[in-house]
């Protein structure tokens, strides 16, 4: 995985670049959210997963990277 930039050609895009750095805060700071806030019988339903999810995806085809699809 760590060369999964190489399979999003449109990486250096400006937009494509501000939505990943967008989704990865999102999803560190719903993560930390999670770890730390959130009941543990909780976990995997009080933090919006499919948001984040769907945030990350977005993200993912603006780069052209294959996970977006």
């Amino acid at each position: 995985m760590s060369d999964a930039w190489r399979y999003a050609p449109n990486y250096s895009d400006p937009e494509a670049a501000k939505k990943l750095l967008q989704a990865v805060m999102t999803a560190h700071a719903t993560i930390n959210f999670a770890q730390t806030q959130v009941n543990p019988e909780e976990f995997g339903t009080v933090p919006d997963w499919k948001a984040v999810q769907r945030e990350l995806r977005e993200a993912l085809k603006a780069a052209g990277h294959p996970a977006g699809d």
